[in-house]
């Protein structure tokens, strides 16, 4: 071999040498320090880490739709409360776990719901109210407001009660007497003077209020039509979602349509169907003399005691439908609350 072909072969053999060097170390030590490979290795053998962020949804930021196209409103993440919890764990017999029904699978839906919330834009602190008469008188959840009640051993929901302030006692445009659940996309139900011309009263309400939580009570005027009821209350609870808003489905103080109990049956089903939140109020109603209805059997009897440490509150159904209202509203509020201070961990 001459000098040339020797000179050729050692320049052949250096470019090897350095090739295989690059393959080996060079290029997977950029891959590393880049993340490249660590992502490859997640997606051809999931680590367990890797894993559980997968099935850990993160919502995406969607396009703003007109409902949406409000200011956000800047507001820290909520914090759980340092005051002890009520030893309480029943009303009347009925435990507090059945009124307010919160599964494993809801809770984590519950943070997923509220993260796509957050990432539109939601107020954290605002709540809505979607419903019929049992509403509106006596106003709903409204003492909370004015200040007129007495907690006494639940006094460890005045974090919650001062969290939403100025919630309870406003007056939603998607509550009105006899309104059924198709009613709410209907713009004819709608207040002319606060909603857009193509608005029904859940779409305006939710543009007006933009709130972080929905509770949801309607059926006293839909039991003719049960199943146009449960695909109408469906539909309610879809559009809800896909805002980003937590819908509570409550349960009917009446019998109107007799002992089968379907309306408030059908409300149960799709609180479970969705792992959404149920308030589920005809259990407590029950315990209640006449349902703490009127003679008519139908409309909410008012003039009950915000003293919630007295007996004669826990025998006043407009009393209890505030109060298991408000406890389902901080157990919603725990849950995001926790799941804030997990994320700033």
């Amino acid at each position: 071999m001459n000098s040339s072909a020797r000179y050729n072969f050692s320049r052949v053999l250096v470019a090897v040498v350095v090739s295989l060097f690059a393959i080996c170390v060079f290029i997977p030590l950029l891959y590393d320090i880049a993340g490249v490979r660590t992502n490859l290795e997640e997606r051809l053998a999931p680590t367990l880490v890797a894993q559980i962020r997968r099935s850990t949804r993160v919502p995406r930021t969607r396009t703003l739709t007109r409902e949406m196209e409000i200011p956000p409103t800047a507001l820290s993440a909520t914090e759980i409360p340092a005051v002890p919890l009520s030893t309480v764990s029943a009303l009347n017999g009925i435990p507090i776990a059945r009124l307010v029904q919160i599964s494993e699978s809801t809770s984590i839906h519950l943070r997923d719901i509220y993260a796509l919330g957050q990432s539109l834009g939601r107020n954290p602190r605002a709540i809505s109210k979607v419903g019929d008469s049992t509403m509106v008188y006596p106003p709903f959840l409204a003492t909370f407001d004015r200040k007129d009640y007495r907690l006494g051993q639940f006094a460890y929901l005045q974090s919650t009660i001062d969290f939403h302030a100025g919630s309870f006692g406003r007056e939603s445009v998607a509550v009105k007497k006899g309104m059924h659940t198709w009613s709410q996309f209907n713009p004819a139900w709608a207040i002319p003077e606060l909603c857009l011309p193509d608005e029904g009263p859940l779409e305006c309400e939710l543009r007006l209020q933009n709130p972080s939580i929905a509770i949801i009570r309607l059926g006293a005027n839909d039991t003719e039509l049960p199943r146009e009821f449960e695909r109408q209350l469906g539909a309610i609870v879809k559009f809800c979602l896909a805002r980003g808003i937590i819908p509570v489905l409550g349960t009917k103080p009446d019998r109107y349509e007799g002992a089968s109990n379907l309306i408030n049956n059908i409300i149960r089903k799709t609180a479970s169907a969705y792992s959404i939140p149920l308030w589920d109020y005809d259990l407590i109603a029950g315990t209640i003399p006449g349902r703490g209805l009127e003679p008519d059997g139908l409309h909410m009897k008012g003039g009950g005691t915000r003293d919630f440490s007295s007996r004669a509150a826990m025998q006043a159904g407009d009393a209890l439908e505030d109060l298991t209202a408000l406890l389902l509203l901080d157990a919603i509020r725990r849950e995001i609350g926790a799941e804030s201070l997990a994320a700033k961990k």
